[in-house]
């Protein structure tokens, strides 16, 4: 697991200097962030707009709904499948310009393009995880917190560096 986080972690760090060479590949990061707040909006705006919402939170009882933790998940899902998209088609990128080419974002986007069901489970993984720590976190306020930050830091610690880019 060590190898794999110093892997991860020399990974990173070409990856900043191949963005300080290839300018055009800064797009990843600024569309993923909107991308990011797009899934977002496509939450809260509804949910800002449903008067049933309102109430359930009003009455505290949004904890307890299902279909609230449900859309959470989705949301979850939604937001990682995004950032993982992104970062797969950086790291390609990355990739390409150490074996010595010249990386274009479209090969960016064909290389993620490529990964779609890698993408898509790690998305999956990563919700339910995220999932889950909310779950914990909202049980007891205090207590639920740092539960929550201590296994999301140690859930977060060793994926931060998983990128799925490479067949195999």
């Amino acid at each position: 697991m060590f190898e794999r986080l110093a892997n991860g972690w020399e990974l990173s760090k070409e990856s900043f200097r191949v963005l300080k060479m290839d300018k055009e590949l800064l797009l990843y990061p600024l569309m993923s962030g909107i991308c990011c707040m797009l899934v977002m909006a496509s939450f809260l705006v509804p949910a800002f707009l449903s008067e049933q919402f309102r109430v359930m939170i009003d009455n505290g009882e949004a904890a307890e709904n299902p279909l609230v933790w449900a859309l959470t998940f989705l949301f979850y899902f939604l937001n990682y499948f995004v950032i993982v998209f992104f970062n797969s088609a950086l790291v390609a990128c990355a990739i390409i310009r150490f074996r010595g080419g010249d990386p274009t974002v479209a090969d960016g986007f064909r290389a993620a393009g490529k990964r779609l069901p890698v993408i898509f489970g790690w998305a999956l993984v990563s919700a339910t995880v995220g999932l889950i720590l909310k779950m914990i976190e909202s049980r007891n306020e205090k207590i639920g917190a740092i539960v929550s930050m201590v296994l999301g830091a140690g859930w977060t610690i060793p994926t931060y560096f998983v990128v799925p880019v490479s067949g195999g």
